[in-house]
């Protein structure tokens, strides 16, 4: 086994060449240091394979084919499978020209193997682009992941804008906001005390589902923020990561994407430059009460 290379060897690699008894050997090289492997014999062949197979990583192809040579076939993969930005392709040529050397490099492929292949050279080559291919699929993810998670808060947010703009909520923001006179005081409180009562009841469900599997953490901060809003507390940061359930790095991410949504604002404690106050804006606050309403008519008093 080859050492001193960093290789994924969860890795899949296609293998593309007319010359079977190649084939063989390269697969058998691959597969003892643990890479998954897949053959084809022609361009045509190799492309049906990406089609069925995204868990290709790497591909290995030759540059001489009857069909379709390498370079015809790495540009036809990079437009018809760009979305797989994780995709690797090292070449194998028995006569390099310039003209090659600069398409592929124009295609991106990552390494050109000169025949007859050496076994070391094969594995280093494989192993630099397995790694690629593992750094390019964590970014693909992540970035797949973001935009789910933008494209749900888009629509609990638009779902509740529906509810604002359907329900009368003038009287109630006055008399939940703005005290007039000491006699209206106690129903203010009691107000008050309904809304942080349904706020609350989201702790039953951590009580019972307690696996990350089932933590909302938007919505967790969201809560969090409007029961120290209506209690007049302040809320830093810090503390609203450890309300939403999940590692810090994870939370940060959250709440970056509430406040590119206009729900949440942040500003630096007057008391402590160092310590950064999280609040909920007045679009969130307006949002919030009218899903306390909605929630209350439901539920009943």
């Amino acid at each position: 086994m080859l050492k001193g290379f960093n290789r994924d060897k969860a890795a899949t690699v296609l293998l593309i060449d007319d010359e079977e008894p190649l084939l063989s050997v390269l697969e058998a090289a691959l597969a003892d240091e643990g890479y998954h492997c897949k053959l084809a014999t022609s361009g045509k062949k190799a492309l049906n394979l990406i089609e069925r197979s995204p868990q290709i990583d790497i591909i290995v192809s030759d540059i001489r084919m009857p069909d379709i040579n390498g370079i015809e076939l790495l540009e036809v993969i990079r437009n018809r499978f760009g979305a797989r930005t994780w995709l690797q392709v090292i070449l194998m040529t028995g006569h390099a020209t310039l003209d090659n050397s600069i398409a592929a490099l124009r295609l991106q492929a990552v390494d050109f193997l000169f025949k007859p292949i050496r076994r070391p050279q094969l594995l280093a080559a494989v192993a630099n682009a397995a790694t690629k291919a593992s750094e390019h699929r964590k970014m693909a993810d992540g970035w797949s992941q973001g935009k789910e998670r933008l494209e749900r808060l888009t629509h609990e947010a638009r779902q509740l804008g529906q509810m604002l703009t359907t329900m009368q909520v003038t009287d109630f923001s006055a008399r939940t906001v703005s005290p007039v006179s000491d006699e209206t005081e106690a129903h203010i409180d009691l107000t008050k005390e309904r809304m942080l009562e349904l706020l609350r009841t989201r702790d039953i469900k951590t009580r019972y589902f307690k696996e990350k599997l089932f933590v909302d953490p938007a919505w967790h901060m969201l809560s969090d923020l409007m029961e120290n809003y209506l209690l007049d507390h302040q809320v830093s940061v810090t503390a609203l990561y450890i309300a939403s359930g999940i590692a810090a790095a994870t939370a940060a991410r959250r709440l970056e994407e509430l406040e590119q949504g206009g729900f949440i604002g942040r500003t630096l404690d007057p008391s402590d430059g160092r310590r950064q106050l999280a609040h909920l804006t007045q679009k969130s606050i307006d949002l919030m009460m009218t899903y306390l309403t909605a929630l209350h008519c439901q539920t009943g008093s």
